[in-house]
């Protein structure tokens, strides 16, 4: 009698290995299907604006980030993209590096602001 229930056992945790098994795989084709159909999705609206800015006369432009990127890539990632057949030109820009100072905006015959008031609260009352 001990062994029947031990084998029992045994085949209900198999059983159960397999269902769990089972239910993984179904879980990934419904991941699988809604990735697709979310995927068509996009590419239906994406086919719409595009046909969408064609009947009113404008072409249609890409996102602002793949210009970004495309500049990136030809400037940063192969710089020698640029220079090449085909290539478009990369704008250059330059970076200044400027010294920080304080600007008073006093002429030379003002007082200097009390310092018991913050500046901004001042009484201006007429």
């Amino acid at each position: 009698m001990r062994g029947t229930k031990g084998g029992m056992s045994e085949f209900k945790r198999w059983v159960l290995g397999v269902l769990g098994a089972v239910v993984r795989v179904l879980l990934w084709l419904v991941m699988a299907v809604v990735a697709v159909f979310l995927l068509a999705v996009a590419l239906v609206l994406l086919l719409l604006g595009v046909f969408w800015a064609l009947l009113r006369g404008k072409r249609p432009q890409a996102p602002v980030f793949v210009g970004r990127f495309q500049r990136f890539t030809t400037e940063r990632v192969w710089p020698g993209a640029a220079r090449s057949g085909g290539a478009a030109r990369a704008s250059h820009t330059e970076v200044v590096d400027v010294e920080v100072r304080e600007v008073d905006d006093r002429t030379p015959g003002d007082s200097p602001p009390r310092q018991d008031h913050p500046p901004g609260l001042e009484d201006r009352r007429p």
